[in-house]
């Protein structure tokens, strides 16, 4: 069975491992622990991932330790934690505690083993279905296991920590084995990515929406890298007029309008680097298409539309996963062109939106969310003509959005960028810059998706992202 991984924001867990330290310090014989509660991701029906969508600092008298003795929650704690996962639809609560004489190597102790089954036993009482997650902290090292009832328990694989890298570290009780080594394929590729990062990465499975220019180099770029499970996902198929900027498009998949993520498919499998593809033939509005994500440890965002890229904005801060959109903008006036962007935008748990980037804007979006006839009508009336603008399809300035999209990836697995990322990071190739945006100039700190979101990290226990197949089909305009 595929161990459940823990998924965490990292601003959560430096906190939380913050709170605990004071364990491991002076005479080291008290514990401390926090209780939080969590969402999920499934595939198949089946959990996938636990989300800490939140932790309940405790309040005085909330977390009984006394020196030499076990650590007790309250009741009152207990209950406020179990009443907010039944008012938020979450799947259970997750304790933290510390053993602090416990240093590189960590387990759970006879008291913990005792104590774990008769609360998983009372919560489910309360609320049948419950979950209950442990996980138990030594100084640099951790253990986790969740309770499905009080006779099983399952133990967690790896949590995942998200915000300005993205961290992996073992829930086994143990320091990490040392990574294998890459294959001779990958292995020029240890000059930027060590080992371990290139294992992470072969581990991955990463979604890419978007198969044209962009999507397509994208995916190119994976299988180089070390990938080995892709997902591309888009609507359309491939035309006449795509065949200069979609990898591996010919004349007769064009004749035959074969779907574009299906011709990636072949051609990233044919190069016999070990990467599978699986093409999704749909639109990524489509809230049962926008699920599949949960497949998926990554996003790349290759899509020109605000809507999509605002969806996929949700969907990031819900399940905590990191989504990293890439483009193109050539901007100009009267005179010519005054600039040639190759953009990347980073979003994850702590950073800004691309709404509050600027990004997305509002009438683009209102716009967007017209039906075929309402969107034709406006344009009649001349309401929405700087709306028509097609984004740039060329494939030199793709391919360099697509590789700076991908060197991020590489970075947030082993930073070796200056942190934080910039909010937007381009390069102007007419100026010969490169323009790193370190503020959102529209940040609202009130904005629903990235500050105050009240589903952040609920996962699939959060309201579903898309439209019906049905509606997604209706707006989405045509395009290529």
């Amino acid at each position: 069975m595929q161990r459940i991984n823990l998924r965490i924001s990292a601003s959560a867990w430096q906190r939380l491992r913050k709170h605990c330290a004071r364990s491991f310090r002076g005479q080291r014989d008290t514990e401390y622990g926090v209780i939080g509660v969590l969402g999920k991701r499934t595939v198949g029906g089946e959990i996938r991932e636990l989300v800490v969508a939140d932790i309940l600092w405790p309040q005085p008298g909330d977390v009984l330790a006394k020196p030499r003795s076990a650590l007790t929650f309250s009741s009152r704690y207990v209950r406020r934690a179990h009443l907010a996962i039944r008012k938020d639809g979450l799947t259970g609560l997750i304790t933290f505690h510390t053993h602090p004489l416990a240093d590189e190597e960590v387990g759970f102790s006879w008291y913990d083993d005792e104590q774990d089954p008769l609360l998983i036993e009372n919560l489910q009482e309360l609320w049948p279905g419950t979950l209950l997650s442990s996980v138990v902290l030594g100084e640099r090292a951790q253990c986790g296991r969740i309770w499905r009832s009080p006779a099983e328990q399952i133990a967690l694989g790896t949590l995942v920590g998200v915000g300005e890298r993205v961290q992996h570290l073992p829930l086994d009780g143990r320091p990490p084995d040392p990574p294998p080594a890459p294959s001779e394929i990958f292995d020029r590729a240890l000059a930027l990515t060590g080992q371990g990062a290139l294992a992470t990465l072969g581990s991955y499975t990463v979604a890419v929406v978007g198969a044209s220019g962009t999507g397509s180099l994208i995916c190119e770029l994976l299988a180089r890298a070390g990938c080995r499970s892709i997902l591309v996902i888009d609507h359309d198929v491939v035309k006449v007029i795509n065949l200069n900027r979609i990898l591996y498009s010919t004349s007769e998949d064009a004749w035959l309008r074969r779907p574009k993520a299906e011709v990636l498919k072949r051609g990233i499998e044919n190069l016999g680097l070990g990467c599978s593809v699986v093409p999704i033939v749909g639109s990524i509005l489509d809230e049962n298409v926008m699920r599949r994500l949960n497949e998926a440890e990554m996003v790349f965002g290759c899509v020109d539309k605000d809507y999509p890229r605002m969806l996929l904005c949700k969907y990031a801060y819900q399940h905590l996963i990191p989504y990293i959109d890439v483009g193109a903008e050539i901007g100009g006036d009267d005179e010519g062109i005054v600039s040639t962007d190759a953009r990347v935008n980073y979003v994850a748990a702590g950073r800004w939106c691309l709404r509050c980037t600027g990004l997305v804007d509002a009438r683009r979006l209102a716009f967007e969310s017209l039906t075929t006839i309402e969107r034709a009508r406006k344009i009649a009336l001349g309401y929405s003509d700087d709306l028509l603008l097609e984004q740039p399809a060329v494939m030199d300035l793709n391919m360099r959005a697509a590789s700076a999209g991908m060197m991020l990836l590489r970075h947030l697995l082993q930073p070796f960028l200056l942190e934080p990322v910039p909010v937007t990071l381009a390069e102007n190739l007419v100026t010969y810059s490169m323009k790193p945006v370190p503020s959102a100039r529209c940040q609202d700190e009130k904005c629903d998706i990235c500050r105050v979101n009240p589903q952040a990290g609920f996962g699939d226990c959060g309201e579903p992202i898309g439209l019906s197949a049905e509606v997604a089909a209706e707006l989405h305009a045509e395009g290529d």
